[in-house]
């Protein structure tokens, strides 16, 4: 279980499998790197797939400082720097889609190409609405209660009809990894505050938007707001799939992701 002491002042946990070119895998609010196994499996047989908790999810730490997505951000750059890992692939879903964006703007040496997964550019109307819903729910639920209505917005209804008893362990897993209240909170808060849509026209590399159709965290329109900003990206659309689409579409996702991969894949140095 290996950790890393980073120069942004926090203990990292992080996991790093396979052999090829780095690809670095960030996870969203809350969650913890375990939600990127489906991932892990299908990459690391052709990239060094390094997968790591955020500050304040899982066993990373969280000194005492307000998270946002730039300081997630240059976590991100100093563990990349730590490793002697960069440039690398970036792939971020959610929260972490956000904090690749701050990465590859902010640290485009590092970035190879960037995969940005049921992202946003900017919390406004719907987005702003919901995240101020979800931070006003955890003032007064549990967090097992707060999680039973979150998961409304995260998995579709066909994948908990089908479904019901793994909906249940994903369920319990995510609270039984959650972090504290408090640190929760500011994740969903620099989930709010977020705003990089002005600078995404300066991000040059090659990038892969996706979206589920039923994703009601974050609805395509805001990844078609990301592809429209981003030059020359693309912008694939999993028909009827949800916020959480790696997890509920794992073939699906990998195909679609190995197949950017592959098109843009940068040949080991040395």
């Amino acid at each position: 279980m290996p950790f890393l002491d980073l120069s942004t002042g926090v203990r990292v946990h992080y996991e790093r499998q396979g052999t090829g070119p780095p690809l670095i895998l960030i996870m969203g609010t809350g969650l913890d790197c375990s939600c990127w196994t489906s991932q892990v499996e299908a990459y690391r047989k052709e990239f060094d797939c390094i997968r790591f908790d955020n500050r304040g999810a899982g066993k990373t730490e969280a000194p005492p400082a307000p998270l946002s997505v730039p300081l997630m951000a240059e976590d991100t750059a100093a563990l990349l720097q730590s490793l002697e890992a960069g440039p690398a692939h970036v792939s971020g879903l959610s929260l972490g889609s956000c904090i690749a964006q701050e990465l590859a703007l902010n640290h485009p040496e590092l970035v190879l190409t960037l995969q940005l997964h049921g992202t946003w550019g900017r919390a406004h109307g719907y987005a702003a609405r919901k995240f101020r819903a979800q931070l006003k729910l955890l003032e007064t639920l549990d967090l097992a209660t707060f999680y039973a209505i979150n998961v409304l917005w995260f998995i579709t209804p066909q994948t908990m009809q089908r479904h019901p008893d793994r909906v249940e362990r994903q369920i319990r897993h995510i609270v039984g990894n959650l972090p504290d209240r408090e640190l929760l909170r500011q994740q969903y808060q620099a989930d709010l505050d977020h705003d990089a849509l002005g600078r995404l026209h300066e991000i040059k590399v090659p990038t892969l938007i996706t979206v589920g159709s039923f994703d009601l965290a974050l609805p395509p329109m805001y990844a078609q707001e990301v592809a429209a900003a981003i030059p020359d990206s693309e912008l694939v659309v999993f028909r009827d799939g949800g916020h959480l689409h790696n997890i509920e579409r794992p073939e699906e996702f990998n195909r679609v992701t190995l197949d950017f991969l592959h098109r843009h894949r940068a040949p080991l140095s040395g």
